[in-house]
């Protein structure tokens, strides 16, 4: 008996749309695209499966002009709960990965985590010929999921930012920092991130935070500098000795 494949709808036209197409074409499903919020395309009734790949404010109108249809309709998002689709057969599919158009991300490694009060089985069959990494979880703990993938990605590629105007202030190039940054992310393979934590901060070292503070000439960034330091000493502080 061969797999089986299922007459899927995917609606939005973005990065995570982008990705969730190409995963879904290579797995042998149907796969019929119809654009994002702003499509002239009509939604079929007659599909398995109804992938809504959209921004969150969008997620409940598109969940609506889908209305009562018989196959599994999902939304992709971490944040919004499984409830604000009103179809009986509804459910979560979120990646836990940072997408961006036109640059290739290996699905089988992604982490899915998915939900349904419909059809279960089905979602779970989709997810794990996507990916090797599924994972049920309800809306209350994906909440705190994708809480902390915010911090962990999101600001954390912000610093970067940050670093990288910096550095382009006084003629020095961002790529001296990517030995740092790789060592930084590969040492939390084998060290928790408070073990692998160093720095001014861990040690309370003001003279030298004071000076770096004083190197900044925006107000918001001598604060964010303050407040994330204070935040690194009183994990230190909370933290058992080594």
């Amino acid at each position: 008996m061969g797999t089986r494949t299922y007459r899927t709808v995917l609606i939005g036209r973005g990065n995570v749309a982008s990705h969730f197409e190409e995963a879904l074409r290579q797995t042998g499903h149907q796969v019929i695209s119809v654009g994002g919020r702003h499509r002239t395309q009509p939604i079929p009734t007659d599909a398995d499966l109804y992938v809504i790949a959209v921004t969150d404010s969008a997620i409940q109108g598109v969940a609506a002009e889908i209305g009562d249809v018989k196959g599994l309709v999902v939304h992709t998002a971490g944040s919004v709960p499984m409830d604000i689709l009103p179809q009986q057969n509804r459910g979560v599919l979120y990646p836990l990965q940072t997408f961006t158009k036109g640059r290739s991300v290996d699905m089988q490694k992604v982490p899915l985590f998915i939900e349904s009060d419909g059809d279960l089985p089905l979602l779970r069959d989709v997810a794990s010929r996507i990916s090797q990494h599924v994972t049920e979880m309800d809306s209350h703990r994906r909440r705190y999921l994708h809480l902390a993938a915010v911090f962990c990605c999101n600001f954390t590629n912000h610093m970067y930012s940050l670093t990288e105007k910096i550095l382009t202030q006084h003629d020095i190039p961002f790529s001296v920092m990517l030995p740092l940054i790789d060592e930084t992310a590969h040492k939390v393979h084998s060290l928790s991130p408070a073990q692998a934590q160093t720095g001014p901060a861990v040690r309370w070292n003001q003279e030298v935070m004071q000076a770096q503070v004083n190197l900044l000439e925006r107000e918001d960034l001598k604060q964010l500098y303050q407040i994330i330091s204070q935040s690194i000493h009183h994990d230190k502080l909370q933290s058992p000795e080594d």
